[in-house]
């Protein structure tokens, strides 16, 4: 059985394989005639929902049924969800809708699918890559793993022209998120001692809300407010029909304008035909300012490996196709600047990552078998080229009682700091706060900063706090350690945090009785009825 990349997108998505050269390629989508599939759900009626192009077209039309840029709010806290026709969709649920569609083209060729590795922006979170593992899942695939877009991109380069020690900055733009990454590429050897390429990322920065949809919204407010001028109008005064016709020719006017130096767009305002013209020195003047937001970032994140020379900078996603970027990036690194399919590259690292963990399951199963003679079978040699060395996209830690000093205090402990190399793991043993307690509440939070200690989200007893907002801090979850009676407070509790690509694995054992607890709380009742009576672990036992 075939495994699969698949870059699920906030524009376009798309999946890829390994041939029979063990080549990665992409599954052509044919109903399109596109390599992509839009990113668009409509929901025509509770009997038909069409995903891709044609979901998109009926944006002009019927923009109320009409779903985009989802990938903004797969995972993300209090977000909105959409109603069609009686039922209520989140975002994990329409996500599941577009990778459906991705399977669905798989299997319109004779193919079959279910094992998978998915790409996130390195920037995502616990909660939005649990999302993003749950949305494949819900389309009936067995997600292997996550990988980080950036990460998956330069595994397509390597694969493509591999060069020993080099250093790589991927500029990962695309359709609603932001990525730069520095990865080294060099020789190392497996657990096999064959020689491999390697790819070890040593920095990440970015934004996972921003993305080529910027560039749209501004493009979309110029060519509305000229027809506004043409027409006497203002902006409350157009229709919303005028205003879904200006959001549908904004992509194909942004394509224009990458190719030539002005495009014009015709525009229905209140029956009356308006053509309005655009330049790419206007397109490219309205949003500088998002172009220098990128390459901050860019700066930031070589400040994060002081004296590393950048060999190759690689363009990937399908925003980097604006002269625009082409540019900035050329004039920070004149000469350095590569371009090689950036709307598949993620997908097709994907899949060359999926086959690599399908491989490393085989081998190791091999290990167990036994030949005809009886003796143990020689374990079939790993036929990857490679091996990836990524870094935790935050910081990881459990919120905790510390009882030095006069007064009690609530404080997050961080286990795991952003940009270790994962898989991370690491243990701390806590203790009851007081003797015969009956259980114990456990809080795991991520954040974006590398102090040992923040203040948390909440206090002891859940109540939100305040806490300082560039260390980003969020509770992922909360999961209840029983205890036994007469349990006293010196009795260790060792809590262990455990971090890959796919997410936050949190476990809390008590010692005493190897009695082991691990589900985080999944309900808001379930987590009202564990509060009654329950303490915070503390750090000393003394």
């Amino acid at each position: 059985m075939s495994t699969y990349g698949i870059d699920l997108g906030t524009t376009y998505s798309c999946i890829a394989r390994l041939d029979s050269n063990g080549n990665p390629e992409v599954i052509r989508n044919n109903e399109d005639d596109s390599n992509t599939v839009a990113s668009v759900v409509f929901f025509e009626n509770e009997n038909n929902v069409v995903v891709g192009q044609a979901a998109k077209e009926n944006v002009e039309t019927d923009g109320e049924r009409v779903v985009q840029f989802v990938k903004r709010e797969i995972g993300k806290r209090d977000t909105r969800t959409y109603e069609f026709d009686g039922k209520t969709y989140t975002p994990v649920e329409i996500s599941a809708l577009i990778l459906t569609r991705l399977k669905n083209l798989v299997e319109a060729q004779g193919g079959t699918i279910e094992d998978v590795v998915i790409t996130v922006p390195a920037y995502f979170g616990l909660e939005e890559r649990s999302a993003t593992k749950q949305a494949g899942e819900l389309a009936g695939l067995h997600v292997l793993s996550l990988i980080n877009e950036p990460t998956a991109a330069a595994l397509s380069y390597c694969a493509r022209q591999f060069q020993e020690d080099r250093t790589i900055l991927v500029y990962d733009l695309g359709g609603g998120t932001f990525d730069v990454t520095v990865v080294k590429m060099t020789m190392a050897q497996n657990s096999s001692g064959h020689d491999v390429q390697k790819i070890t990322v040593l920095a990440t920065g970015g934004d996972d809300r921003l993305g080529g949809k910027d560039w749209d919204d501004r493009l979309f407010n110029y060519i509305l407010h000229a027809c506004c001028d043409e027409n006497g109008l203002t902006p409350e005064e157009v229709e919303a029909e005028t205003r879904q016709d200006i959001r549908s020719k904004v992509e194909e006017a942004k394509r224009k304008l990458s190719k030539k130096q002005s495009a014009k767009v015709r525009i229905d305002v209140n029956g009356s035909r308006t053509e309005i013209s655009i330049t790419r020195a206007d397109f490219e003047q309205m949003t500088s300012d998002i172009v220098a937001k990128t390459m901050n970032f860019v700066d930031a994140t070589l400040e994060k490996v002081p004296g590393v020379e950048i060999d190759t900078v690689l363009l990937v996603g399908g925003s980097t196709y604006m002269p625009m970027i082409i540019d900035a990036v050329e004039a920070k690194f004149p000469g350095k600047v590569q371009q090689h399919d950036p709307d598949q590259a993620v997908a097709k690292g994907a899949a060359i990552y999926a086959s690599m963990l399908v491989e490393e399951v085989d081998s190791l199963s091999a290990q167990g078998e036994e030949n005809s003679e009886g003796t143990p079978a020689r374990a079939e040699q790993l036929t990857s080229k490679f091996t990836v060395e990524d870094q935790t996209p935050r910081s990881f830690g459990p919120g905790v009682v510390d009882t030095k000093g006069a007064k009690h205090k609530y404080v997050l402990e961080n286990f795991i700091k952003i940009g270790e190399k994962m898989p991370a793991v690491f243990s701390k043993t806590y203790y009851p706060l007081e003797d015969n307690q009956e259980r114990v509440l456990l809080r795991a939070f991520e954040n974006m900063s590398t102090d040992d200690t923040l203040i948390p989200c909440v206090d002891e007893d859940g109540n939100p706090q305040a806490t300082d907002p560039a260390h980003n801090v969020k509770l992922l979850g909360e999961l209840v350690v029983n205890l036994p009676p007469n349990t006293s407070r010196d009795t260790p509790i060792k809590v262990t945090f455990k971090v890959d690509a796919s997410g936050v694995h949190v476990e809390a054992v008590n010692t005493k009785t190897d009695e082991t607890f691990e589900t985080f709380l999944r309900t808001e009742s379930d987590i009202d009825v564990a509060k009654s009576a329950v303490h915070q672990l503390r750090i000393s036992s003394d």
